[in-house]
């Protein structure tokens, strides 16, 4: 059976960020959308289709922390305050351990990322 891209990430990341990694891979994956997922850019990516240039969500780990990171987040309500900007086009949310990860936040966010995204199918 082929790995998965989760499976293909988890090696390539500092031993203690791993589990912050899984609780995040699984609350993206609870809010029910069907992304592809590829690890690029030293990152666990999720796209509509092949557009990877486009993607939504990523996971990515830094020195300090995992990086919860949104593309076209300028436009998501950040109740909880936990989002900083990244770029002109994306923000992130930063997590220095699992149990510093709110699951349910974290998919309500990445269901209204999609919902605005430009390319949501």
């Amino acid at each position: 059976m082929p790995e998965t891209p989760l499976e293909a990430y988890l090696p390539t990341v500092r031993e203690d960020a791993r589990d912050t990694v899984r609780v995040l891979a699984a609350a993206v994956d609870a809010a029910g959308v069907d992304f592809d997922r590829k690890v690029t850019h030293r990152m666990l990516v999720y796209t509509f289709g092949q557009r990877r240039h486009q993607w939504v969500v990523a996971i990515g780990v830094s020195k300090s922390s995992v990086n919860l990171r949104f593309l076209f987040d300028t436009e998501l309500d950040d109740p909880a305050g936990i989002l900083r900007a990244g770029t002109s086009t994306a923000s992130q949310a930063d997590f220095t351990a699992a149990a510093d990860v709110d699951p349910e936040l974290v998919t309500a966010y990445v269901r209204e990322a999609v919902d605005r995204h430009p390319d949501k199918p």
